[in-house]
């Protein structure tokens, strides 16, 4: 199964504030705001439209999401402004249909987008990336295998779950991310489901993503150092087959 980030097309906004005494307006750019945004750790919903597109549906979906999330913004940006040029073509917005959505992670990292005819208020709530999930796609973007820990404090394996995580870390030099995941934790219950974990656990649980963004190794028992670092470490080959193409991973 690829647990992996998908790349689709990225950008950013403005928005405005008055300076008070002259009533002038101050602008930030789109770069400023996300900037922002990465700071305070929060999740983007960015609008991307053109001079000739009217994305109010849009605006009032998204409006409606972010006044009851706390760790969520939006920000607006519209390609045809010189001041956006760089950044449309670094995210290779030239010829995308407009207006549609893109979702930026609370490390600034793009996990998708939304043409008009997807977004609604459930589709956009369901994008918003767990705190986890975001940073195991930030490890796997820089190209870094992730071991991640399901597990709770309550469980019998737990303390020798952690220690063999954090000597498979030891092994590798530091070159891999042991994220810990609490089953309890509601917040990241569309994790553990993505993980592919079935059913309520009662003792801890180790998956390994390899640099490629695939679940390369999975113990329902904890495994000894030399198994996991092979996991976190392993290749996976991928191509079509015969009857159908693409890659998986279970």
């Amino acid at each position: 199964m690829l647990v992996a980030v998908t790349m689709l097309l990225a950008a950013t906004s403005c928005t405005a504030s008055g300076n008070g005494a002259n009533e002038k307006t101050v602008t930030s750019s789109v770069k400023e705001q996300l900037e922002k945004a990465k700071d305070e750790r929060k999740t983007v919903f960015m609008i991307v439209t053109d001079s000739a597109t009217n994305a109010s549906r849009l605006d009032s979906i998204v409006g409606s999401v972010i006044t009851e999330k706390s760790n969520v913004t939006a920000v607006t940006m519209n390609m045809d402004e010189k001041a956006n040029a760089e950044l449309v073509k670094e995210y290779r917005l030239n010829g995308a249909p407009t207006p549609l959505v893109l979702v930026m992670s609370d490390r600034g990292l793009l996990m998708g987008g939304m043409l008009e005819n997807q977004v609604s208020r459930e589709s956009l709530e369901e994008a918003i990336p767990t705190p986890k999930f975001s940073d195991i796609s930030y490890a796997l973007s820089k190209g870094t295998p992730v071991i991640a820990l399901v597990s709770n404090s309550k469980f019998e394996s737990d303390a020798k779950a952690e220690n063999i995580c954090k000597s498979a870390k030891d092994s590798m030099s530091g070159k891999v991310e042991v994220i810990r995941i609490d089953t309890e934790d509601s917040a990241e219950s569309k994790l553990i489901t993505m993980l592919n974990i079935k059913g309520k656990l009662k003792d801890s649980y180790i998956v390994a993503i390899n640099a490629q963004g695939i679940m390369s190794g999975r113990f329902e028992n904890v495994p000894d150092v030399v198994e996991l670092v092979e996991a976190a470490q392993k290749i996976v080959q991928t191509g079509c087959a015969p009857g159908g193409c693409g890659p998986t991973c279970n």
